[in-house]
């Protein structure tokens, strides 16, 4: 199974390949409301000792679709469902409703995300059914907001995912690629994202 997994990130990274804006779909594990239009988002996470793959393209303006593949001991495939309900302003936030749905397992969310007051400093805030029973929370904070030479650009951040609390870094590379690598009581976690705009 570990060689199937290896050999789906080298594809994975293989196909990172045109050039496009980015959007946050999730922290790392924390959804939020960002909806992707006309793009596609393709993402390896490896958090709290579970992988999974997935793909999500946003085929409507507000709704986007895809696919989320799990490894290890949750070897479920999900379809994957969001629908922005409100897009965020300064005065109020986004709210979107989404969906993770596979044969014997259902997770659903209602998501909010906004700016919180300086800029940079984002919040999100999610509540549903399965894994999001729990309530998941989180901030991130943009350190350096622009790209200098070969330094990419740089968030911190801190999410509770209804099992504990978690913290790290983001690091976007290009407006198309970020990596995210973040530490928790079970150890190291890390994500990988790639977007293409169609």
């Amino acid at each position: 199974m570990r060689k199937i997994s290896y050999a789906l990130v080298a594809l994975f990274i293989l196909f990172v390949t045109s050039a496009n804006p980015v959007f946050a779909s999730r922290i790392l594990s924390v959804p939020t409301a960002d909806v992707p239009n006309n793009a596609l988002e393709l993402d390896f996470i490896h958090h709290r000792g579970r992988s999974s793959l997935g793909a999500q393209f946003g085929f409507y303006p507000g709704l986007s679709g895809g696919l989320r593949q799990g490894f290890g001991d949750d070897r479920q495939l999900y379809v994957t469902l969001r629908a922005a309900l409100v897009e965020e302003t300064q005065s109020l936030p986004g709210l979107a409703l989404g969906g993770e749905l596979s044969l014997s397992r259902q997770h659903v969310y209602a998501v909010l995300s906004k700016q919180l007051g300086i800029p940079g400093l984002r919040g999100h805030l999610a509540f549903g059914l399965g894994r999001y029973s729990r309530g998941m929370a989180g901030v991130i904070y943009m350190l350096n907001p622009v790209k200098v030479k070969d330094v990419p650009t740089t968030s911190v951040f801190a999410e509770y995912d209804g099992q504990g609390i978690s913290g790290g870094v983001v690091a976007q590379f290009s407006p198309e690629l970020k990596a995210s690598l973040a530490v928790s009581s079970d150890g190291a976690s890390f994500g990988l994202s790639y977007k293409a705009v169609f």
